[in-house]
C-alpha cells in the first residue's frame, strides 16, 4: 500500500498525518516542536522523527512502509537558508529511506494552512498568533508574501508586538512618561509580581522571553474588554498591521476587484471587538469581495492535500 505524510512543524508542537492517496488520513500523532528556531536543530529533528514513527507505529503494520508522497510544512522556513536547514532535518538519517525525495515537499507553515484552510483558487493566510505572517496564491499560481520575518525584524500584528506594547506602556505609566493604564494591574497580577520593577528580572531573566511576552497578548485583549484605552489603542494599531499585510498580499495576486477567502490563524482573532473586526472591517473598503473564514481544519491535512497534488507531477 502507498502512504502519505503530511506534517505541521509548528513552533509550539509538530503534528503528523499519515493517509492513503485517496487522502483518508489513517493515523495521527503528536510531538514537540520541530521548528529549529524554536528548539534548535537537534531536538527538532528529534521531536520530528518522533511523531512520524508514532504514527507510524499506529499503522500496526509489519513490514517497512514507504511514503510515496510527503509535505513538510514548518514555521519559521522563510529565507533561502532556511530551506537548507529543513532539509538536512527532514532527510536525517532515521527518516531519510522512508522518504521518495521527488515527491517531497518542504514549505512554510503557511502554505498547509492555507491548502487546509480555503478550497478557494483565489486565498490569502493571515496569522496573528505568537508570530505573524501573511501568505496568498491566486487562480494562476502566483504566489505572495508578506512579514514572517520574526520577531526581530518584522512580527508587527503579533501577540509578541501586543505583549512589547504593553510592556513598554506600563513602563512609560510608571516613569510619567505615558498614559495610565490598566494593565499595569493586570499584568503584573498575570505574573504574579508585586509592582514594576520586578519586570526587569522577568524580562530579562535566562533565555529571550519572545513566547513569555507572546502569552501576554491575551491579558492585553481582556484588559481591553474592561474599557482601557491603551490596551485598545495597542490592540487596534497591530489590526492595522496586519491590515497591511493582508493589503500588501492581495495587491501582489491582483485581487482588487476579485472573490478571494481570508483564512484568520492565531489567539488574537479570538479579541473580536478590538483586532478581528477592526481587521475585516478595514479590508472591505478596498476589497469588497473578501471573504473571511477562521481555520477549522488541521494545517497537516493541508500538507497531506499537497502531498497528494504532487503525486500528479510523477
Amino acid at each position: 500500500m502507498n502512504y502519505i505524510l503530511g506534517v505541521d512543524g509548528g513552533g509550539s508542537k509538530t503534528t503528523v498525518q499519515i493517509a492513503d492517496t485517496s487522502g483518508k488520513v489513517i493515523s495521527q500523532a503528536v510531538s514537540g516542536s520541530s521548528s529549529y528556531k524554536s528548539v534548535g536543530i537537534n531536538r527538532a529533528i528529534g521531536n520530528l522523527n518522533t511523531a512520524v514513527f508514532d504514527a507510524v507505529k499506529k499503522l500496526k503494520v509489519t513490514r517497512d512502509i514507504y511514503f510515496i508522497s510527503s509535505c513538510f510544512g514548518f514555521a519559521g522556513n522563510d529565507a533561502g537558508e532556511d530551506s537548507k536547514t529543513y532539509r538536512k532535518i527532514v532527510f536525517n538519517d532515521k527518516l531519510n529511506s522512508y522518504l521518495n525525495p521527488k515527491g517531497t515537499i518542504i514549505c512554510n507553515d503557511t502554505r498547509i494552512g492555507l491548502e487546509s484552510g480555503s478550497e478557494s483558487k483565489n486565498k490569502i493566510i493571515i496569522i496573528a498568533g505568537a508570530g505573524s505572517n501573511c501568505f496568498g496564491i491566486n487562480e494562476d499560481g502566483k504566489q505572495a508574501g508578506a512579514s514572517g520575518w520574526d520577531f526581530i525584524l518584522a512580527d508587527e500584528g503579533s501577540g509578541y508586538s501586543v505583549g512589547l506594547k504593553a510592556l513598554k506602556a506600563i513602563v512609560k505609566a510608571y516613569d510619567g512618561r505615558g498614559e495610565k493604564t490598566l494593565l499595569s494591574k493586570t499584568i503584573l497580577e498575570e505574573l504574579n509580581l508585586n509592582e514594576i520593577p520586578d519586570l526587569v528580572k522577568w524580562a530579562y531573566g535566562g533565555l529571550f522571553p519572545k513566547d513569555k511576552i507572546s502569552a501576554l497578548a491575551e491579558t492585553v485583549s481582556n484588559t481591553a474588554k474592561m474599557g482601557d484605552k491603551v490596551s485598545i489603542d495597542i490592540l487596534a494599531e497591530e489590526a492595522e498591521e496586519a491590515v497591511i499585510s493582508v493589503t500588501t498580499v492581495a495587491n501582489k495576486l491582483g485581487f482588487k476587484d476579485k472573490d478571494f477567502d481570508l483564512v484568520l490563524v492565531g489567539g488574537l482573532f479570538k479579541c473580536e471587538e478590538y483586532f478581528k473586526n477592526i481587521l475585516i472591517n478595514r479590508l472591505r473598503e478596498n476589497f469588497p469581495k473578501i471573504k473571511s473564514m477562521s481555520l477549522v481544519g488541521n494545517p497537516a491535512g493541508g500538507a497531506v492535500k499537497m502531498a497528494i497534488e504532487r503525486l500528479k507531477d510523477f
